[in-house]
């Protein structure tokens, strides 16, 4: 009987593998547009308003002016999602704070992103959810998940020296700075729909997951290549890190 156990685990595997791309594509849907509402503190789930009313705060005394609050209502299939967007109108930089309801609760995290003219973007965060799509090459990210903002905000400057040498940072005209913030939503569909993860539902007016984004969705969140992702991700982070280390260091000895 115990002979049994190896092919009815293997089995049990394989069905999963099988069926978990139809039920993520049946299951998944994005906004096709970013339709915000300014709202204040008051009008968002206590656990959120208490993270942007903490965030805000800090970012304020690094040199971020807060741009506004935002309710971006629900982007992906049962979430709700809401933005603190933020703008150091010196260096061009811009923060946000990312904080959605979930089936399994709030969730948050914050990022600081500097965008060039030659359409490059860098963007360090604490996201620690790897992306099961293929993300935007000429945008490079960078994920701190333990960081405080402080300490990411020097990390992403050092990250911009690096990767953007010489170059200088692109800001937005006042008052509509968050339309930079509303691009980057609105640009993740049609840019996926291009590669053939992606398809636009036009009687719902969202994106749906093709089979071949079901199948590359379904199989990159499960075990063992989420574990994997995850170990490599925090492994190229620290090479990154120790080289950043490493340039200052040089850069002191050379001053």
């Amino acid at each position: 009987m115990f002979d049994l156990i190896p092919w009815a685990v293997s089995g049990l595997v394989s069905a999963i593998y099988l069926l978990s791309p139809a039920l993520v594509r049946h299951g998944f849907r994005f906004a096709s547009r970013c339709q915000l509402r300014a709202v204040s503190l008051e009008e968002v789930p206590e656990a959120i308003a208490t993270e942007f009313r903490r965030r805000i705060s800090e970012f304020s005394n690094l040199g971020f002016e807060l741009i506004g609050c935002f309710d971006c209502g629900s982007l992906a299939s049962e979430t709700r999602n809401y933005v603190a967007y933020f703008c150091n109108h010196t260096s061009n930089e811009f923060a946000n704070v990312t904080a959605m309801t979930t089936p399994n609760g709030p969730a948050s995290y914050f990022e600081f992103s500097s965008r060039f003219a030659d359409g490059r973007c860098i963007e360090t965060n604490t996201n620690e959810i790897l992306p099961l799509l293929p993300g935007n090459p000429a945008i490079r990210v960078f994920r701190l998940a333990a960081a405080e903002p402080r300490a990411l905000l020097k990390t992403h400057r050092q990250l911009v020296e690096k990767y953007a040498p010489g170059l200088c940072a692109l800001g937005e005209p006042r008052e509509v700075e968050i339309q930079r913030y509303v691009r980057m939503i609105e640009h993740f569909g049609p840019r996926l729909a291009q590669t053939g993860h992606l398809k636009f539902d036009e009687s719902a007016e969202c994106f749906r997951l093709t089979w071949k984004g079901a199948f590359r969705t379904a199989w990159l969140g499960l075990w063992p290549m989420a574990l994997v992702r995850r170990g490599l991700q925090r492994h190229n982070m620290q090479l990154e890190l120790h080289s950043l280390q490493t340039r200052a260091e040089a850069a002191l000895q050379k001053a």
